[in-house]
């Protein structure tokens, strides 16, 4: 028995060695005060992942045990030539151990039980079911393997033959080995034995075997995974076993044929789901607990962590917590993957494959500070700003632990994989610092002069560049004044593309005044807030920003003239949107004075086309005509593509209010040019729609309805809710020379609700003198009549002179056909 015991202890001494690192013993010694602190959970953590890996090493000892065991007594008894009695060791069992009852709080994967259950039941009579239920932890895994093996039809089928095996703390395939028998209740042996045994048992009835966690054995070396993926081959190459397999990640077993259709990845459950799921835990869900199921994007585990929370913790108070703790406030417990939300991500990010790859967890880091993630045409662009990081391979394991998804064409991490990355700084200060200067270098690029490449680029990236522009703003950023010119600019391209949000300006101004920065920047904000606030048409708001911006100019100790009277030119631009056209003229002519002595040929070429649009509203159009020219020279002179658009385009529609519709085609076909060199999105539409007013004067009715079309597309894509509001009325223009009374009249109503919706009084009531004369069309005289005297008196409140005119010109007519009517009757 000496022999017998030596043995156990050099065989425990070396499985100890293989299964506990020493590592994290040092790192325990070495740590001391306040960074044990901020270590400890990390250490705690390691050290449990290490007993799970002994309590496996003692297994797979006890095993080998029992067969040295076994072989040293035989030799002794044939020493002593003296007949082998059998002992309890080599013959005792276990008790089966069969499948966990379901949960009871189980919504929102009945389409995935329902497909498997179909998957198992539809290959019974001739291959078994081999399915792999995988996704993200804390997505409903094992729940949603523990509701099929439950299923009344699975029950009735298999009854008693269903098993549910257990893999985290099986690292091995011997360890593996073990875990399946111990749960088929057979005698412990070698791992030839066993498997006898094992194959025996699973070739003596039909089975259903779900293999839990199987990560753990498989997510290995090379060498384990082979040895884990033929074992797994062996079962599932037996005709009496179906086999269910829960994984983290997104990437089945090799050497296994799995049944098909795949059952997709888990994904979230759905909000209905999640709200049952929170009244069946706490009893009831208000507004705040909705608020934090979507915050945590309906992920099962999170959900269920904070309902149980919310048992003693009001959801007002959880949500007021959540906005500062995010992620490391979902957890009952510290260090379970089923009751804290970041440990159990902590667990697919110390996988095998991620800490092969370490730059993957500092790529999944830098993903997590971009709402859009990466484009993949994106990808080249990336791997030359972090050179260091091999994109593809990076990606590839990130996608393989389901830390990562490619939604449509863009590579981007589960949302409360993002909050947790964000919430644990995992970038390294080199990566980051390369992604902030190529943001704000994106940022900076003036979008009126960009090749159509940038441009692209430009517009894929916009809301990664928000944000990243956002956090550098919180930061304080050391070069303050170069961030400023960049959020400027960028402010520029997110109004062409119909994003009116004013946060980045916001948080500019704010800042400026904090630091009690100089004065220049402070007004270049104020005026590109009052830009933005104009082209959302927010006139009041963009009124009070300029008069803001003046102020400032007014009381700066050094000269500004340019700078003040640019603004001066916005705010004429918003008189004149106001139809207050007097303050409109003036305001235009003092923003000239100012940029007069200085020759400042741009403001000048933007005073001009001020005044050529006021004296246009007037009707004073041979002014309006010279102005635009005058404009033209200018924005030529400064090489302005937007400004010289701009001017063709006034020229086009005084021409055509001068009744000269042969010469307008030419200076919208003009604009149209300037402003695709210009990427302006919204002024391509007004060009289109100016070449669209051309074709109908001249008759060419076919080419102005697809003209006003693609205006339309435009001002949509732009966002424009008052060009919508234009373009719908000139299509119910066109529609009634069509003679097209019913397309006519929907076109007039969507213009005025569009008009309505943009504060468009003017606009309002040209749509209402559209339907009355649709109204007209249908001698529905009275329904006319009311809705252009509505028409006139709206004109007559905003003082639009020409407007009125044509108002009582239809309404003239309208009157005399009821008197015509009339005499008739």
């Amino acid at each position: 028995m000496r022999v017998i015991f030596l043995l156990a202890c050099v065989r425990f001494s070396t499985l100890f060695k293989v299964g506990w690192d020493k590592h994290v013993l040092g790192e325990c010694a070495k740590t001391r005060g306040a960074k044990s602190l901020l270590l400890r959970k990390d250490l705690l953590g390691k050290i449990k992942k290490y007993d799970a890996k002994l309590a496996n090493v003692l297994e797979v000892f006890q095993a080998e045990l029992l067969l040295d065991i076994r072989f040293t007594l035989i030799a002794a008894d044939r020493r002593e030539r003296t007949r082998a009695v059998p002992t309890e060791t080599t013959t005792s069992a276990l008790r089966p151990v069969l499948a966990p009852p379901p949960s009871q709080i189980f919504f929102g994967r009945d389409a995935e039980v329902a497909q498997i259950i179909n998957i198992i039941f539809a290959n019974i009579g001739s291959r078994p079911a081999r399915v792999a239920i995988l996704g993200p932890g804390g997505y409903g895994k094992t729940t949603l393997a523990n509701a099929v093996l439950s299923h009344d039809r699975v029950q009735k089928h298999f009854q008693d033959a269903r098993y549910f095996i257990s893999c985290e703390s099986a690292t091995s395939s011997d360890a593996l080995l073990i875990q399946i028998a111990k749960t088929l209740g057979l005698v412990m042996g070698p791992p030839d034995t066993l498997w006898s045994q094992i194959h025996a048992t699973l070739n003596s009835k039909e089975i259903v075997l779900c293999l839990d966690n199987f990560e753990s054995p498989w997510d290995q070396s090379d060498e384990t995974k082979h040895a884990v993926e033929v074992l797994l081959s062996r079962i599932t190459s037996l005709r009496r076993v179906t086999v269910l397999v829960t994984m983290r990640g997104a990437e089945r077993p090799g050497q296994t044929e799995w049944t098909q259709p795949f059952l997709e990845p888990l994904g979230t459950i759905g909000l209905d789901a999640a709200k049952e799921t929170w009244k069946r835990i706490t009893g009831n869900h208000d507004n705040f607990a909705e608020k934090l199921i979507l915050a945590v994007d309906c992920v099962p585990l999170a959900v269920n962590l904070l309902a149980h929370l919310s048992q003693v913790t009001p959801p007002m108070l959880l949500w007021k917590e959540w906005n500062s703790r995010k992620t490391t406030l979902i957890k009952r417990g510290e260090l379970h993957k089923l009751s804290n939300m970041e440990y159990s991500i902590q667990l697919s990010l110390d996988s095998h494959r991620m800490t092969s790859n370490p730059l993957a967890k500092d790529l999944l880091g830098i993903l997590s500070m971009l709402p859009d993630g990466l484009h993949i045409k994106q990808l080249t662009r990336f791997q030359e700003i972090l050179i260091d990081i091999d994109m593809m391979s990076c990606l590839q394991v990130l996608q393989q632990c389901s830390l990562l998804n490619l939604t449509g064409d863009r590579y981007q991490p589960h949302p409360i994989i993002r909050q947790f990355c964000n919430n644990h700084d995992f970038t390294s200060s080199k990566h980051k610092t390369s992604l902030e200067e190529f943001y704000i270098s994106l940022g900076s690029i003036n979008e009126q002069k960009a090749d159509l490449e940038a441009y692209a680029e430009m517009v894929l990236e916009v809301n990664n560049t928000k944000a990243m522009l956002s956090e550098l703003l919180k930061s304080n950023s050391d070069n303050q004044l170069r961030l400023i010119d960049a959020i400027i600019m960028f402010t520029g391209l997110c109004r062409n593309i119909g994003d009116f949000s004013s946060t980045l300006l916001n948080q500019s101004v704010q800042l400026l005044l904090v630091n009690n920065a100089a004065p220049v920047p402070l007004i270049r904000c104020l005026q590109a807030w009052g830009k933005l606030c104009y082209h959302a048409d927010d006139m009041e708001t963009a009124k009070q920003k300029y008069l803001e911006a003046e102020r400032h100019c007014l009381s700066c100790p050094i000269n500004v003239d340019d700078i003040h009277g640019s603004i001066l030119t916005d705010l004429g631009h918003v008189y004149l949107n106001q139809f207050s056209l007097n303050e409109a003229e003036v305001t235009y002519q003092k923003a000239l004075k100012l940029h007069e002595p200085r020759k400042n040929a741009l403001g000048q070429g933007e005073g001009y086309y001020g005044l050529g649009r006021t004296y246009f509203e007037l009707g004073k159009f041979n002014k309006a005509e010279a102005s635009f020219q005058k404009a033209l020279e200018f924005h030529k002179a400064s090489d302005d593509n937007v400004g010289q658009g701009n001017d063709n385009q006034g020229l086009g529609e005084t021409y055509l209010r001068l009744n000269r519709p042969a010469e307008a085609e030419a200076p919208f076909q003009k604009a149209l040019e300037f402003q695709k060199m210009a990427n302006h999105t919204l002024n391509q539409g007004n060009a289109h729609r100016g070449l669209g007013h051309t074709y109908r004067h001249l008759n060419r009715l076919d080419e102005a309805e697809a003209s006003y079309h693609k205006a339309l597309e435009f001002d949509m894509t732009a966002n424009n809710l008052f060009n919508q509001g234009i373009d719908h009325q000139a299509l119910g223009e066109v529609y009634l020379l069509l003679n097209k009374v019913n397309e006519a009249e929907a076109s007039f109503h969507k213009a005025l609700e569009f008009k309505k919706a943009a504060n468009d009084v003017v606009g309002q009531g040209i749509a209402l003198s559209g339907l009355g004369r649709v109204y007209m069309k249908r001698s529905q005289l009275k329904e006319a009549k009311n809705m252009v005297e509505e028409a006139l008196k709206l004109h007559r409140e905003v003082q639009a002179t020409f407007w009125e005119k044509q108002d009582q010109r239809i309404l003239n007519d309208i009157q005399a056909q009821m008197r015509g009517t009339a005499l008739e009757g």
